[in-house]
């Protein structure tokens, strides 16, 4: 069966399982060859790796518990007299009546510590396990709590130019990836300004278009009305003088618009 890589849901939960680090072996190693030429995908793996870079820094270090370190030290103990009987062997011939006892004697040492280390290796990986799951749950539940951002990709007619755009409202921040070099206008001369279309289609300016470079640009993002952040947004984009339009309103070609949605 034929995994659908343009499914936006499922997108979203291998963007996320890729970036807590649970996406692994071939499944890892496939996602990491879609990021190669996929803009979008690498925006939403930015956004999840933001979204849950601030859980790090509020996990407290979980002490191991008594029974750990009680394991430990009887592991100590039940080697010791290994230790010594071995010494003495090393020293001093042993009666041939007396090899087969502490052969069994030093074979039971071997098998009572091998049993101990394995019960609390066993003990510690349950323990790391179920930290784990709570960690990632908490996150998992925090960040569902949290304000979704926009996202859209705009490209014009015959341009191989894209623009992944990520309008993140809470921290009134835009975020913009560039992937490809033919641009839609002589932009030595001319500027790409980007606008919100309000319910009424009133444009209002987002700012200016990156025309160079390949990673990721942050730039203010002005205040919207609550009244317009709907499940989705227009956005569309000019061909303005170099620095913007002078009028605060598209005053060239408007290269064309897409709608902006939350992801999830």
């Amino acid at each position: 069966m034929t995994m659908r890589y343009d499914n936006t849901e499922l997108r979203n939960q291998l963007a996320a399982g890729y970036a807590l680090g649970t996406l692994r072996g071939r499944a890892r190693a496939r996602f990491e060859r879609l990021l190669r030429g996929d803009v979008t995908l690498v925006e939403e793996v930015t956004f999840w790796h933001e979204r849950f870079s601030e859980f790090a820094t509020r996990l407290k270090p979980v002490a191991p518990r008594e029974v750990v370190w009680t394991a430990l030290e009887q592991t100590i103990a039940a080697t010791e007299p290994r230790k010594v009987v071995e010494l003495r062997a090393s020293r001093a011939p042993v009666a041939a009546n007396a090899e087969a006892p502490l052969s069994r004697l030093m074979l039971w040492q071997v098998w009572a510590a091998a049993a101990t280390i394995a019960a609390v290796a066993l003990g510690m990986g349950l323990q790391r396990e179920q930290a784990k799951t709570d960690t990632l749950q908490a996150a998992v539940a925090a960040a569902q709590n949290k304000p979704m951002p926009y996202v859209a990709v705009f490209q014009a007619a015959g341009s191989d130019a894209r623009w992944a755009i990520t309008l993140h409202t809470d921290k009134n921040v835009m975020r913009v990836v560039l992937s490809g070099k033919k641009m839609p206008a002589d932009v030595s001369k001319r500027s790409l300004e980007l606008w919100m279309l309000d319910s009424k289609g009133k444009p209002h300016s987002l700012g200016l278009l990156p025309v160079t470079g390949s990673k990721a640009q942050d730039m203010p993002l002005p205040a919207m009305p609550p009244e317009e952040m709907g499940a989705a947004i227009t956005l569309a984009v000019s061909e303005e003088p170099r620095g913007g339009s002078p009028t605060g309103l598209p005053t060239g070609k408007v290269l064309g618009a897409v709608p902006a949605v939350r992801p999830i």
